[in-house]
């Protein structure tokens, strides 16, 4: 996992701010993004969207952990902009709201006085959860790793060898010579944004094509090398970047 799952923290202890942001600088993979005392200061900076984990203290005045997670339950869920939905931790000195907790989706429940391994423990579940969602993006080199079947499973995908993309719903299939398909577990969007865009191109809302595969173009249909299948074209007018790519192409 190359990104760092950005954190918020809210919390109306000042100290325990402090000691979850020193376990947050020290535990590789986590950057925090913001921390406050204030709920209602916090609650609108998470709907924002800018974090991934959300650290909040189950009793604070005013707004206590549930009722401000209550309020950012559509976050928590994917969405078209994001597979993964934001995970929380709840801090508290009692467990007497842990099982009501559950009920709000949340990753652990930590006990105060804070520990860090503790801490530790429950960040990682949060890692498990991205790791299991995420392609694995090695730097610099025309590959990625993408997660087959269990966590530990990955194929090394060749972007080269990619023929098309294919929306489906928040996943995205890889089509490959011989009608080889794999799934990724993130939206087309996402894995476009990792590809080199002078190749692969969008062509419709459920498309992005590898134009180096490209073999002839039929009104609205674009028939690929090592394919039987044909992908649509949607209006060139809102894909303007494919219509582009067919005048700049054209003898």
């Amino acid at each position: 996992m190359l990104k760092k799952i950005r954190v918020g923290i809210i919390d109306d202890d000042q100290q325990a701010i402090d000691f979850l942001s020193a376990y947050v600088a020290k535990t590789d993979g986590l950057v925090k993004v913001f921390e406050t005392v204030d709920p209602q200061k916090g609650l609108t900076k998470v709907k924002t969207g800018t974090i991934d984990l959300l650290i909040v203290d189950m009793m604070m005045a005013n707004l206590s952990g549930i009722e401000l997670i209550a309020q950012i339950k559509e976050l928590q869920r994917p969405s078209r902009k994001s597979r993964l939905g934001m995970q929380v931790i709840i801090c508290s000195g009692t467990d007497k709201y842990a099982a009501a907790s559950y009920h709000y989706d949340v990753t652990d429940y930590l006990p105060k006085p804070l520990e860090y391994l503790r801490f530790v423990e429950a960040v990682d579940k949060v890692k498990q959860y991205w790791n299991e969602r995420h392609p694995i993006l090695i730097p610099n080199e025309q590959i990625f790793l993408v997660k087959v079947g269990s966590m530990y499973h990955h194929k090394l995908i060749r972007i080269p060898e990619i023929i098309f993309l294919e929306a489906d719903g928040m996943e995205c299939i890889l089509w490959f010579g011989d009608a080889v398909k794999i799934v990724v577990g993130k939206p087309m969007s996402y894995v476009l944004e990792r590809l080199p865009r002078e190749r692969f191109i969008q062509c419709h809302r459920s498309f992005v094509v590898n134009t180096d595969y490209i073999v002839d173009i039929f009104n609205k249909e674009i028939k690929m090398r090592y394919l039987a299948n044909e992908v649509s074209v949607g209006d060139r007018n809102i894909y303007k970047e494919f219509r582009l790519w067919e005048v700049s192409n054209k003898l």
